[in-house]
């Protein structure tokens, strides 16, 4: 059986060749130091290293609309790495989440399920149940790190533009020469090659093996996984297929329990970022303890303060611009409403929801070594049935997309809401100090004439006056502004943007639906300072560039803008100090 506590076996990894010319050292030892994977209890220790130690989360938050500069220079609650990932720059800075280290730990991974089935056809093949379960997790692990990192440093797929776009190496085997030279096949190529293995690896699945499923690839892991590259795939009948074998008759029996999480202290949001996270949790698929420094960033603490989610972005286009937002124009009860915490003061302003819990691994107890961790939860059923509402929209059968959305809802929004004598509601959890209140219902449910109250209450997005709703320009769809089926997939996104918040998912929705991203530098004052960028739909920093020591081993860089320099068309575009305007 397998086990989440197996340790990783140090083997030949194939993908050192495509990390760094600095390895050679390492690599030149490889022939003589290699472990024999010679039992199957050795292939099931080597597949815990099949998943990926390091995460992207930051990279692609940061990079995505979900963040602002504020106050500039002037605020020193940031370092060089998120600077360069919010202006969309090469990341040359070392960070436990940078691109080398993302790179890295992914194509480590691949490298490790490659073993893993050169290792298991060693024993004769999978002939037995537990080898064609070990040989389905290999695949679809190998599939999913593919899968990550052709959507990081490439263009989103297209069926236009994909068979020439850039991809990624597809890695197929364990590498056994020094310094082996790779090409980069197209986008359309790694998506076939992701696809074959991952159909593979599906027909394998077996949950009996797993003794802690959660992390492992199990088969609702794995078919959340398919509905997600189906998605980005643009085959919305597969979405659904896929989507529905994870969630069953009932998904609203495998949403996550917030009553649990409210219940916990309201001090600080460690225990609700643990719980979360926890195996325990029957939303959480697949779970990845990575090593990170993400914890201090999505915490109430004054790291990485300049670039992040500030209640302007809460105000203007997350959670008090909602279609639930009470009647009341003050906005503040809406902190009760998702249970989000806020954390202002001179020096930082942030709005969080409480998903990233911190741990130390320590490595030498005398002198208090190792290494900073937290848990990703990767697959989870809040996105299995937010791919299979997007599907059915995208499809046109609008009203199985609001009965998915309302899946959602009724599992993220309380039941009631606390009403404070007034006309205010409470804030919650770290305000939580009125106590002249009352509890009235909250009618949780979506209706095409609510979304459409929703859609009109609000003017596109600009700059200066921020709103919910973001002109789409997808390449896949024909959307008619104000249709019936754009109103219902930008309140989706909507929902996915709550959903997924500091888990970098947002960025990929950008790139899918060709939103345009504007770079602002805002002060604590509410006023917009200046514009000093804009991101659109197949811009070449869409693909993060890849790592620098790959490319000094041969590997060919992503395209850039022939003059970086003159993407910053919109500096200086609004007057200084002008006010952002929050209401139509």
């Amino acid at each position: 059986m397998i086990t989440k506590m197996n340790k990783s076996l140090y083997i030949s990894l194939c993908a050192l060749g495509l990390l760094c010319v600095s390895c050679n050292d390492f690599l030149d030892a490889l022939p003589d130091d290699r472990i024999e994977i010679d039992k199957v209890e050795k292939v099931e220790a080597l597949l815990t290293s099949a998943y990926p130690s390091d995460t992207y989360v930051r990279l692609t938050e940061l990079a995505s609309d979900n963040v602002d500069d504020i106050n500039g220079d002037q605020n020193g609650n940031y370092d060089k790495f998120s600077e360069q990932c919010y202006r969309w720059q090469e990341i040359t800075e070392g960070d436990n989440e940078n691109a080398a280290m993302v790179w890295q730990g992914h194509y480590a991974a691949i490298a490790a399920a490659n073993q893993a089935l050169q290792s298991i056809d060693e024993l004769g093949g999978a002939t037995t149940d537990e080898l064609r379960g070990l040989r389905g997790e290999a695949l679809l692990c190998r599939a999913y790190s593919h899968f990550i990192l052709t959507n990081l440093f490439c263009l989103n797929y297209s069926k236009q533009h994909s068979d020439s776009d850039l991809g990624i190496p597809y890695i197929t085997e364990p590498e056994s020469t020094l310094n082996p030279h790779y090409e980069r096949p197209s986008v359309a190529y790694d998506y076939q090659m992701i696809e074959k293995d991952l159909l593979e690896g599906l027909s394998l699945m077996n949950d009996a093996i797993y003794e802690n499923p959660r992390y492992h690839f199990n088969s609702k892991a794995a078919y959340t996984f398919a509905s997600r590259f189906y998605l980005f795939y643009q085959q919305p009948d597969k979405v659904i297929t896929y989507a529905t074998k994870a969630l069953g008759d009932h998904p609203e029996s495998l949403m996550r329990d917030y009553d649990i999480m409210q219940s916990m202290p309201t001090d600080n949001m460690q225990p609700r970022a643990m719980q979360y996270v926890s195996e325990g949790e029957q939303a959480n698929f697949l779970l990845l303890p990575v090593i990170s420094n993400d914890a201090y960033y999505f915490q109430g603490t004054a790291t990485g303060a300049r670039f992040n989610t500030n209640h302007y972005i809460g105000q203007a286009e997350l959670f008090f611009a909602t279609p639930w937002r009470p009647e009341n124009p003050q906005a503040a009860e809406s902190q009760y409403l998702f249970r989000f915490y806020w954390f202002y003061s001179q020096v930082h302003d942030k709005f969080l929801l409480p998903k990233t819990p911190y741990y130390f691994e320590e490595v030498n107890p005398n002198n208090h070594i190792g290494y900073n961790r937290t848990v990703v939860v990767a697959l989870k059923a809040e996105e299995a049935v937010l791919n299979r509402a997007e599907a059915y929209a995208v499809t046109g059968q609008l009203d199985k997309a609001l009965a998915d959305m309302n899946v959602w809802t009724h599992s993220f929004l309380p039941d009631t809401l606390t009403y404070v004598s007034g006309g205010h509601y409470v804030f919650d959890p770290v305000f939580e100090y009125v106590v002249d209140y009352s509890q009235e219902a909250l009618n949780r449910d979506l209706t095409l004439e609510l979304i459409h109250k929703w859609h009109h209450t609000y003017d596109y997005y600009t700059p200066d006056r921020p709103m919910p709703r973001k002109h789409l320009h997808p390449d896949w769809i024909n959307l008619t502004e104000g249709s019936d089926q754009e109103c219902v997939l930008q309140c989706l996104l909507l929902l996915r943007r709550l959903e997924f918040l500091h888990e970098g998912m947002r960025w990929f929705d950008v790139k899918r639906y060709g939103i345009t991203i504007y770079r602002r530098e805002i002060n604590s004052a509410l006023n917009l300072l200046t514009l000093t960028d804009t991101l659109e739909y197949r811009d070449p920093r869409q693909a993060i560039q890849l790592p620098f020591e790959v490319r000094g081993a041969g590997l060919q860089a992503n395209p850039r803008p022939a003059d970086e320099s003159a993407v910053n068309e919109y500096r200086d575009w609004a007057p200084k100090g002008e006010i952002i305007e929050f209401k139509k």
